[in-house]
């Protein structure tokens, strides 16, 4: 289960906005008290010492601090993981589904269209909602041509960030850790075309 997405669908429940950049740090996320509620010192200090030395994961041996630091990272998640399915609703348990299948097609590009991959899940039957209300998302992969990803980010990541206020859809970019020339953007079919259409005419 992505952390994220399911934090942010249990915001949208309750009725509220996502911060501006989509994202909440998973310090911010143990000290909302209704996941555990706790402050995670230890990553703080890690934090401040890598912007020290960025190579400070590769010393050895770990040092205790360093030993704490990375259980702390995964000891919270089950208790995290059974406190969010405990807030998320029929639709939004779906919806973490989809948009978790999504995701994770961002980061592995295939050439026959995820052919070999699991169906997108399908609206339920059960859901006890209007359905008209409901529409399926889906992926979509932009090229950038070279030299214009700059002018699709913008200053301090501000077009993107402009973009995602005016769409209901989540716009990624893999950077260093997959395709660098390709912006991926999810949601409802009218939200995600009109995300391509306002990044095409960054590219310009």
């Amino acid at each position: 289960m992505d952390t994220q997405i399911a934090y942010y669908l249990i915001e949208e429940q309750l009725g509220k906005k996502s911060t501006q950049d989509g994202h909440i740090s998973f310090v911010r996320l143990l000290a909302d008290p209704r996941y555990c509620g706790i402050s995670y010192v230890e990553k703080k200090e890690v934090r401040s010492l890598l912007k020290e030395d960025p190579q400070f994961w590769t010393y050895r041996p770990l040092s205790e601090l360093m030993v704490r630091a990375a259980a702390d990272d995964v000891r919270f998640l089950p208790y995290v993981f059974h406190k969010m399915m405990e807030n998320l609703s029929e639709e939004s348990l779906w919806r973490l589904a989809v948009r978790g299948s999504l995701c994770c097609r961002c980061f592995c590009i295939s050439d026959n269209e995820y052919a070999d991959w699991p169906a997108i899940p399908s609206i339920p039957e059960f859901l006890n909602v209007e359905r008209d209300t409901l529409e399926d998302e889906i992926l979509s992969i932009l090229d950038v041509p070279p030299g214009k990803m700059g002018r699709v980010i913008g200053r301090k990541g501000s077009s993107i960030l402009s973009i995602k206020e005016s769409c209901k859809a989540e716009i990624l970019i893999s950077g260093s850790k997959g395709a660098p020339d390709k912006v991926f953007i999810i949601g409802p079919l009218k939200q995600v075309r009109k995300a391509e259409a306002m990044l095409r005419g960054r590219m310009l």
